[in-house]
């Protein structure tokens, strides 16, 4: 009997808690339920014989790209995502062993390196090295030329076959076992695609991702010595043009058929070293922070300008750079959130004033720090541009989520049902997360949505039923329960906690008696939770 280890399931609890099952979808409420429930839990997927443990198939959306297409991603369920993630904790320090180490700066993406709080990676910026090993490469290749390569549709396009050879050999044969039982698991949770894809979102398949790329930097470097990567954006740096074109040649023919990829024809592509500085050298960061600094600058020079308005006439004593930097330091001390927020707004703004190519990686920056600093300036342009802006769904409905109350919500409620109304609400995934959105109780002040007829899924209406505590939408479910999907279902259980304990606790204790233990932890945990707030 081969089970996953208890240590690396422990493990995966917490990274799931602390950093979600996905980057594409809104965290789920069963794994409070499951934490709530864990001895339970625990026993269940301890007493699972993987050779025998079939998961069950990943549901798939449609998320935008930044180029308006959209990419495949898979939600598994919350067994499923426990099982996957402790899998690929026991391998992951395998897998970064195996690849270019970090100290020479090839390999920038992802340095696997898992801690106690369920992390897989450190929260250094990976990005910054990218840039600043491209930089130096550059530099050094003035005159020459960068061979740019991108995958095409890299996730869903990994051979598994692949995954259990390069564990293995990774592990020099050591988790040969391990491999198998994971090549296994990947090829059930989406059958009808056979021996093709790897989930999209969930950060145990950024770990598979870089033992495949792994693979592929091994081979670029019986060519070349100057390259860098970042997950599958390869940049390789040669003297000549003749000398790019062949390795082009070269690694296009070893990706496709030593792991069925191909390269992107829209993004690979030979530019001379000069072009290449101009195009793709930026740092968002950087950016966002040398604009707060210009703008703190030029509020400083007006206050310098200020007190010289103020000062009688033949006055000499006044040293003025201590005053500039005085007052230079105030701005930065005292105004420092109005700045950053009139400087977000600005470059927020900005970003979007070019209709041909918006700017979504410094957007998405801003949002990120937007939403850490409580900033709103930035809501009117958000919800102007909402369509625009829906490649940066997730991000902008977290920055929405924690910056709206009873008086956002008010103002810009014509804003909000013009979203509500939108014909991308038929697109399911933005669904979801719009209906994430209107879930929190200040969109009761407006009562947005006024009907349920928006959403596409029980699911999500479960939500806003639970927002506006409307029992008779749950009461409507009584004796209908198995009629409905394993995600609806747990949603309406969920959804019943705004019954009264003594009506809410015989219906969903039923319920609990199955032999799901997801729906045994949920009750559970609403029981519990109802009896200590009564």
């Amino acid at each position: 009997m081969v089970t996953v280890k208890e240590q690396h399931l422990e493990w995966a609890l917490k990274h799931l808690l602390k950093y979600s099952h996905s980057d594409f979808f809104p965290r789920m409420f069963e794994y409070s339920a499951i934490s709530h429930n864990w001895p339970q839990v625990r026993k269940y997927i301890l007493s699972q014989d993987l050779n025998d443990y079939v998961p069950k198939t990943a549901s798939h959306y449609l998320a935008y790209k930044y180029n308006r297409t959209f990419r495949i991603v898979r939600q598994l369920e919350p067994i499923d995502s426990l099982i996957y993630t402790a899998l690929i904790r026991e391998v992951c320090e395998v897998i970064e062993n195996y690849r270019i180490p970090e100290s020479e700066n090839i390999v920038c993406s992802y340095r696997i390196k898992p801690n106690l709080d369920g992390n897989f990676f450190p929260d250094e910026n990976c990005w910054k090295t990218f840039t600043s090993k491209s930089e130096e490469l550059s530099e050094k290749y003035k005159s020459g030329y960068v061979l740019i390569c991108d995958i095409t549709d890299f996730y869903n396009q990994i051979n598994i076959h692949n995954i259990e050879g390069l564990i293995t050999e990774a592990s020099k044969g050591a988790f040969k076992k391990q491999a198998k039982i994971i090549h296994e698991f990947m090829l059930n949770l989406n059958p009808a695609r056979g021996s093709r894809g790897i989930p999209v979102g969930p950060k145990p398949s950024i770990v598979l991702s870089e033992l495949v790329m792994a693979s592929v930097d091994n081979y670029i470097k019986t060519f070349a010595t100057d390259f860098v990567r970042y997950v599958d954006d390869i940049r390789i740096f040669f003297s000549t043009y003749s000398e790019a074109v062949v390795a082009l040649h070269n690694l296009t023919d070893f990706i496709h058929s030593a792991h069925l990829l191909v390269l992107s024809g829209e993004k690979s592509k030979i530019l001379s070293t000069k072009r290449f500085r101009k195009e793709s050298l930026r740092d968002e960061e950087r950016e966002a922070n040398d604009t707060v600094l210009a703008i703190a600058n030029e509020q400083a020079q007006e206050k310098l300008d200020e007190l010289f308005n103020d000062l009688p006439p033949y006055t000499e004593d006044i040293d003025w750079e201590e005053e500039y930097d005085k007052a230079f330091k105030e701005i930065l001390k005292d105004e420092h959130f109005k700045l950053l927020s009139d400087t977000y707004s600005k470059l927020f703004s900005k970003s979007l004033e070019t209709k041909a190519s918006t700017d979504f990686s410094l957007l998405r920056y801003i949002l990120i720090r937007a939403r850490s600093y409580r900033i709103r300036s930035i809501i009117p342009l958000v919800l102007d541009n909402f369509e625009r802006l829906l490649p940066l769904l997730r991000e902008i409905v977290i920055y929405l989520y924690a910056v709206v109350n009873d008086e956002v919500v008010t103002r810009y409620k014509t804003e909000f049902e013009a979203v509500l109304s939108s014909y991308y609400m038929n697109l399911p995934l933005v669904n979801l997360w719009i209906a994430r959105l209107l879930s929190k109780k200040c969109f009761n002040v407006i009562d947005l949505p006024n009907e349920y007829t928006k959403f596409l899924t029980i699911r999500s209406k479960s939500i806003i039923a639970l927002r506006r505590q409307d029992t008779t939408w749950v009461r409507s479910f009584r004796g209908k329960m198995n009629d409905l999907g394993s995600w609806d279902k747990r949603a309406v259980m969920y959804a019943s906690s705004v019954l009264p304990l003594n009506e809410m606790k015989p219906w969903i204790s039923n319920i609990g008696t199955s032999d799901d233990i997801i729906e045994q932890s949920i009750s559970s945990f609403l029981i519990s939770k109802k009896k200590s707030s009564e």
